[in-house]
């Protein structure tokens, strides 16, 4: 019940953000400018909760490097193409596409990591392909 509750407390989050970008992107800051003060604001604050909750640092180095190959990924090559995207598109259509990155991750998560692939995931599955291709097709 936890982990539902933080994932619906970070889709929530999640889903003001998409506006708070749009709006800032409405000017003349590039996307890649966006980004940059995107994660430095983010590390800013990791770094002082890090250092206010005492957190160790010492892990090993072939996890350290899979989140930043992690980070790399999502962190930058992700939201350069979502800025790109919001800052040419509708918030409306652009956020629930981009969305659908669950179909994505489950997809993976099933090839590459062994992981079980239910009944109720594939139908899960359909209805966010599904709604996808209706926001697409609803200009």
């Amino acid at each position: 019940m936890k982990a539902v509750l933080f994932a619906l407390l970070s889709a929530i989050v999640w889903g003001t953000a998409p506006l708070i970008f749009k709006l800032g992107l409405r000017g003349d800051i590039p996307p890649l400018v966006g980004i940059f003060f995107h994660n430095l604001t983010a590390m800013v604050f990791a770094l002082l909760s890090l250092i206010v909750l005492r957190e160790n640092l010492q892990y090993p180095l072939k996890d350290i490097a899979l989140i930043s190959i992690g980070g790399f990924i999502s962190g930058f090559l992700g939201l350069l193409l979502y800025y790109k995207a919001i800052k040419a598109g509708e918030v409306s259509i652009v956020a629930p596409i981009a969305a659908s990155s669950p179909l994505w991750a489950s997809l993976f998560a099933f090839l590459l990591l062994g992981e079980s692939f239910s009944f109720s995931k594939i139908i899960g599955t359909i209805l966010v392909v599904s709604g996808v291709i209706l926001l697409s097709i609803s200009k």
